[in-house]
C-alpha cells in the first residue's frame, strides 16, 4: 500500500543522505577533499545558500534573510557553501514554523565573520562543545531526522581553510553560529 511505499522511500532518502555524508567525511579525512581557497565574494556565497534553502524555509514559513555585503574572503566556494549550508539546514530544522533565520556579515581586520542566527530551540551550554563531535546528536532533537555529522563536517571544512566556528546559544531563545574566514582585500 501507499503508506508502506512512502515509508520505504523516506528510509531510502535517509540512507542516501547518510551515504553521501559518509563519503564526504571519508574524503575529508583521507585528504581527497582538496580545498582550493581563492578570493570569493561573500554575496555570491550567501546567494547560493539562499537559493538552496528558499524552499525549505518556505515550507516552514521561516523568514530566511541574508544581508548584502561587498566583502571578499579567501575560501573554496563549493566547500564553504557546503559547510554554511549544513549550519543553515540545522537552523531551519530546529526553528519552529514562522521563525527567523538570518545571515549577517561583520568585518574584522584579518577575518570576516558570518553569523547564522536563528530563534530556534537553542543548545544547552554544556552541549555546545559536543555538537561538533562526529555522530553526536542531542537527546532534545531525537525526533528530527539526521545523522549527526553536518556540524562535524562544517567545522572540518572551515578549519581546512584556516577559519574557525564559534557558537553562542540560549536554550529556547535560539543560537548563533559564527563562521570566521580569512578576509581578502577588495582590489
Amino acid at each position: 500500500n501507499q503508506e508502506e511505499i512512502d515509508t520505504i522511500l523516506e528510509q531510502t532518502e535517509k540512507l542516501d543522505f547518510l551515504i553521501q555524508s559518509l563519503v564526504k567525511l571519508s574524503r575529508m579525512e583521507s585528504g581527497i577533499i582538496a580545498v582550493h581557497p581563492e578570493k570569493v565574494g561573500i554575496r555570491q556565497l550567501l546567494e547560493d545558500i539562499r537559493q538552496q534553502f528558499a524552499a525549505k524555509a518556505r515550507e516552514k514559513n521561516i523568514t530566511l534573510s541574508v544581508c548584502d555585503t561587498d566583502l571578499y574572503v579567501i575560501c573554496d566556494l563549493k566547500w564553504t557553501a557546503e559547510a554554511l549550508g549544513n549550519i543553515v539546514d540545522n537552523a531551519i530544522k530546529y526553528t519552529a514554523c514562522g521563525g527567523n533565520v538570518q545571515i549577517k556579515v561583520e568585518h574584522y581586520s584579518f577575518f570576516v565573520k558570518i553569523d547564522i542566527i536563528d530563534d530556534g530551540i537553542g543548545i544547552e551550554k554544556e552541549e555546545i562543545p559536543k555538537i561538533f563531535g562526529r555522530f553526536y546528536r542531542s537527546l532534545s532533537v531525537a525526533d528530527q531526522p539526521g545523522v549527526g555529522i553536518g556540524l562535524f563536517l562544517a567545522r572540518e571544512i572551515i578549519q581546512a581553510q584556516k577559519g574557525y566556528i564559534k557558537v553562542t546559544s540560549k536554550r529556547g531563545k535560539g543560537s548563533t553560529f559564527s563562521v570566521f574566514l580569512p578576509i581578502a582585500k577588495k582590489e
